[in-house]
């Protein structure tokens, strides 16, 4: 089983998401739920069911999206 800090690792280098697990790349996304900094996202793996939630931070935003244009 990978640590957390290298899955976080694989994942952001190879920029796919693997099994902590099986280190199967046959992972399905599930439900996602955004904070005001963060996002969570589960994952379950197709090939040894092994289900797992990642966080994600939110660091930046895009400059000259809609929401600039609307006042958001």
């Amino acid at each position: 089983m990978l640590s957390s800090d290298e899955w976080r690792k694989r994942t952001v280098e190879g920029g796919v998401v693997l099994c902590p697990s099986c280190d199967s790349s046959n992972v399905t996304m599930g439900a996602c739920a955004i904070g005001a900094y963060t996002i969570y996202q589960e994952y379950a793996c197709e090939d040894c069911d092994y289900a797992f939630q990642a966080m994600f931070g939110l660091i930046a935003y895009v400059p000259g999206s809609n929401n600039e244009q609307h006042g958001i």
